[in-house]
């Protein structure tokens, strides 16, 4: 009975078996999540990942959104640095680049800049290093576990439940951290959240012969393959096809569904044929926007180029050069939750600047500020919205992070 934990139910108690006990349990393994762990980690901390998946990397590798987006402002400054960085050459330590000659080694400024500072990068090396980096910094992995609640105790998470191969099971902690990208553990936990739409944006990787010939005379693998999107594009403005709300299983099928229908179209209206090849379809949904914490502060795009006391760092908008942003720690929790912090796509921004703050240097900006977050407030017994901000500023200085822009 030493390794059972009690889960109250309105009419019986569950006894389920404790999987594990750390300081900061991670829900997702997608880059923020990644981030959030190894900030924790680096922070002295016991740190666990669950992820659902049987890869690292989310969006980034299952999800085949290869383009690592820009560390800078689109007009020569680099404006996000840290692990968001220091993860950008880990997904192109093993694999190609299309980082552009001027910003590699990562310089703070280059004068009269001619290409932002991003790269593409090969998602099954990306893996294969991540896998690595955890296992350096002690990080425990428990993969193809899908957590379905939290054990809560007035405002307090105690525990989450999970479902994998052995059964039920509970996962103790001390500070857990939502990296889910839909905002799960915070929205369970009776946290506030906002449901957003979708656009149906589908990537597969596929070649051909002439691609392939490409290659052969460039001396580039990359030549040799294209990323092609079906479907509708998520950029701003565009209203063709329609969106949709992602709020459950069938949502996400009807999703996936709809894309690989848009591949079986255009596979059709080519032709079956000898010389090409789809090659890779994505591991999972490649939803951008379901669901979000409604934390203490709302970004939005009133905040565009605004300062604030509780920064935790500065994002550029990865479709426009020149915007910034700097993310208030208020984004990362709501009261409501007291152990509870989010981050990356789900975090507290809404409207255009979701769009902004979705996307993998913020993600992975906003997972490390989380994980340094939860070693403080373990550190110090507090909770969320007790965290000395300037001490964690100072932390997040020192580790790279450009705190005001």
């Amino acid at each position: 009975m030493d390794n059972l934990f009690t889960v109250m139910h309105t009419s019986a108690e569950e006894h389920l078996e404790i999987g594990g006990e750390y300081d900061v349990v991670v829900i997702g393994g997608g880059i923020a999540g990644v981030a959030a762990a190894l900030s924790a980690a680096r922070s002295g901390k016991s740190v666990l990942i669950i992820e659902k998946g049987v890869m690292l990397g989310g969006l980034a590798t299952m999800g085949l959104i290869t383009w690592y987006l820009p560390l800078c402002d689109g007009y020569g400054r680099k404006i996000i640095s840290g692990i968001a960085e220091e993860l950008l050459y880990k997904s192109i330590e093993c694999g190609y680049d299309t980082l552009p000659e001027e910003w590699r080694g990562g310089p703070a400024y280059v004068e009269k800049a001619s290409s932002r500072y991003l790269t593409r990068f090969s998602p099954s090396e990306f893996v294969a290093v991540l896998d690595e980096m955890m296992q350096q910094e002690h990080i425990d992995l428990i993969f193809d576990t899908v957590f379905t609640a939290p054990v809560m105790e007035n405002g307090i998470c105690r525990a989450v439940i999970v479902e994998e191969k052995g059964g039920r099971k509970v996962y103790l902690g001390k500070v857990f951290i939502d990296a889910t990208g839909d905002c799960d553990l915070a929205y369970r936990a009776g946290g506030d959240t906002e449901l957003f739409d979708n656009w149906c944006s589908y990537w597969v990787y596929n070649t051909d012969l002439d691609m392939m010939q490409k290659a052969l005379e460039t001396g580039h693998i990359i030549d040799a393959f294209d990323v092609h999107q079906y479907g509708d594009s998520p950029m701003p403005g565009n209203d063709k096809g329609k969106k949709m709300i992602i709020k459950d299983a069938k949502g996400v099928t009807e999703f996936v569904l709809r894309g690989r229908k848009y591949l079986l179209d255009d596979l059709r209206r080519m032709g079956k044929s000898n010389t090409h090849c789809t090659t890779t379809i994505p591991a999972m949904a490649q939803v951008r926007t379901t669901r979000r914490l409604i934390g203490a502060y709302t970004l939005t795009t009133d905040d565009l180029n605004t300062h604030f006391d509780d920064s935790v760092g500065a994002v550029s908008d990865w479709r426009f050069a020149g915007p910034l942003y700097e993310i208030p720690y208020r984004c990362l929790y709501t009261p409501q939750l007291k152990n509870i912090l989010a981050s990356g796509r789900c975090i507290s921004a809404t409207g255009d600047t979701w769009e902004v703050t979705r996307v993998i240097p913020p993600a992975a900006l906003t997972g490390q500020a989380c994980g340094t977050a939860a070693a403080m407030m373990i550190e110090a017994s507090a909770a969320a919205d007790q965290v000395n901000i300037k001490e964690l500023q100072e932390k997040l200085s020192a580790a790279g992070v450009l705190i005001h822009f």
